[in-house]
């Protein structure tokens, strides 16, 4: 329990001077908000059986989005950190979508959370 609350808010430090750093996105680049946890991939381990109004609360949770280049958004498609990154800001993106899946109890049907949970801790201890 201690090192779950001890990742979480190491989790939370990473994501504000991950947002505290971030560069603007130049003018020329078509940039829109987008879910950090696609609802397919939710879908898919359990959040179709969601009543309506969590479904919505999932929709709406600002930490559930993320402003993400178009291309960025193509190549990520409905996928899991296991099969796409983005190509900065790696472990921001880990911690954010580890988060909201453990908010929403959608972990536990996950194959890959162990492997998730490993790279994420390698981000944690590379900044100590």
């Amino acid at each position: 329990m201690k090192d779950t609350k001890l990742a979480l808010f190491i989790a939370a430090i990473l994501i504000v001077l991950a947002a505290a750093t971030r560069e603007e996105p130049s003018a020329s680049e078509s940039w829109a908000t987008t879910r950090v946890v696609p609802l397919v991939f939710a879908e898919e381990l359990g959040a179709d059986q969601w009543p309506p109004s969590m479904r919505d609360r999932f929709l709406n949770d600002t930490e559930n989005q993320i402003r993400m280049s178009q291309p960025d958004r193509v190549m990520r498609d409905d996928r899991g950190p296991d099969e796409w990154l983005p190509s900065s800001g790696q472990c921001d993106y880990m911690g954010r979508f580890m988060a909201v899946m453990e908010r929403y109890q959608l972990h536990h049907r996950e194959p890959h959370w162990r492997d998730w949970q490993t790279k994420r801790q390698r981000c944690y201890t590379q900044f100590q």
